[in-house]
């Protein structure tokens, strides 16, 4: 009986060796091919606009089996992309590539070290350059299947100068006239919005070592001349002084700007410095004696989180589904960059927590915080992680029915996820 035992044990054996062996299951494979296609009017000039696109078009790389495949664009100003930036194409799932041509002006800005207009003075008269284009895919969150084109080159593209900066206005008078023309730009006080408020339509101004004498001044929002009504003034005649004297107590004065006047504070000054601010919000003026902190103005921003935060389903963060990202957005209040919120989760679509952030209501895409690795990436309570420009999801488990604290850092790109107690 042991030996036909053993002989059956033996047959088993083989049987599963045998099914071992036929296997046939499909296996995910990493591709040895991938290629970004070069356009068939490459070498046309590419002009860099607001609203437009570049499209191209890529082979779908064989991973073995069907499955879903998530593209990208990175692009550069180098060919050995030494340094790089992801664009955000419109549909990641489809082999046909677009990316806005705003974002990808911006990109090239940011790598070539454009930051205002006197980064910008060499490339102002020579501002068509190469652009070197290479494509991503990666299967589903598979991070090994990921696989990197070749790179394509467009030789002509114009990019152009679009960095947000403080605005201002030019101040003439003080003691003596100087035209408001592009010709005596550089002979002008200007009034400046503040760095972390642009577009606040606020602006203010240090003026040092005032003499002890009869000052007198207006605003110009553009260099257009005397003749021009882009002047802000004291009121609505033309040429004349509005003194305002008796009206400054105690070192300060306010008052209102009249839009299109030509008429000039004038103010018997003691001397020393003298601050001004003008906010064209509210068409107001005040001149304060001496060098005042001029404190900004509080522009609350939003970003928003995405994820399975009511449900299973992920809500598209688009402009279509504003009034739900109304619940799931973060806010910074003090202009420092760093945006908070606290979020309750009950309706949870898991276990665990799986997002990214949003700046804009845009649509999908590569989110501007995302995980570090483009896969799932578990985190920590209170321990703060780098992100990065992607689609890959932080998963904080355990937070089904549980308060979060969430912090999101932009200038350092850190994300930190607290429970509250």
């Amino acid at each position: 009986m042991k030996k036909i035992a053993s002989f059956f044990a033996a047959v088993a054996a083989v049987a599963a060796l045998s099914a071992c062996s036929q296997d046939d299951s499909p296996v995910l494979m990493k591709p040895t091919e991938f290629k970004l296609n070069t356009p068939p009017f490459a070498e046309q000039l590419y002009q860099l606009t607001d609203e437009g696109q570049i499209t191209l078009t890529c082979s779908q790389p064989d991973y073995g089996v069907g499955i879903e495949t998530t593209y990208g664009i990175e692009i550069s100003t180098t060919e050995d992309f030494a340094q790089s930036r992801t664009m955000k194409v419109s549909d990641p799932l489809s082999a046909t590539l677009s990316f806005s041509t705003s974002e990808a002006n911006l990109a090239i800005l940011d790598m070539l070290g454009v930051i205002d207009e006197d980064t910008w003075e060499p490339y102002a008269n020579d501002h068509v350059r190469p652009l070197y284009v290479r494509a991503t895919a990666q299967a589903a969150q598979v991070e090994y299947s990921k696989i990197t084109s070749n790179v394509v080159e467009l030789p002509n593209v114009e990019f152009y100068y679009a960095i947000p900066t403080p605005g201002y206005i030019y101040l003439t008078g003080y003691p003596a006239f100087v035209e408001p023309s592009a010709d005596y730009k550089n002979d002008l006080i200007r009034l400046f919005e503040d760095e972390n408020a642009i577009g606040s339509n606020i602006y203010s101004a240090i003026i040092e070592d005032v003499p002890a004498q009869t000052v007198a001044f207006r605003f110009y929002t553009e260099l257009t001349g005397w003749g021009s009504k882009n002047c802000l003034g004291a009121g609505e005649a033309d040429m004349t002084d509005v003194n305002i004297t008796g009206d400054f107590v105690d070192g300060v004065y306010d008052g209102s700007v009249t839009v299109n006047g030509q008429s000039n504070w004038s103010i018997d000054w003691q001397g020393g410095d003298m601050t001004i601010t003008v906010d064209l919000n509210t068409n107001t003026i005040k001149i304060q004696a001496g060098a005042v902190e001029v404190v900004p103005p509080t522009v609350t921003s939003y970003i928003y989180i995405c994820g399975n935060m009511a449900s299973s389903d992920w809500t598209e963060p688009s402009e279509a589904n504003a009034a739900f990202y109304d619940d799931w957005k973060l806010a910074c209040d003090d202009n420092s960059g760093v945006y908070k919120a606290t979020f309750s989760f009950p309706n949870l679509g898991a276990d665990a927590l799986y997002c990214r952030f949003y700046q804009k209501l845009t649509g999908w895409g590569a989110a501007q915080w995302a995980s570090p690795t483009d896969a799932d990436y578990e985190v920590t309570s209170g321990v703060a992680v780098d992100s990065k420009v992607g689609e890959g999801c932080f998963m904080l488990n355990n937070a089904k029915g549980k308060t979060v604290d969430i912090e999101v850092d932009t200038n350092t790109n850190k994300v930190k996820f607290t429970f509250v107690d």
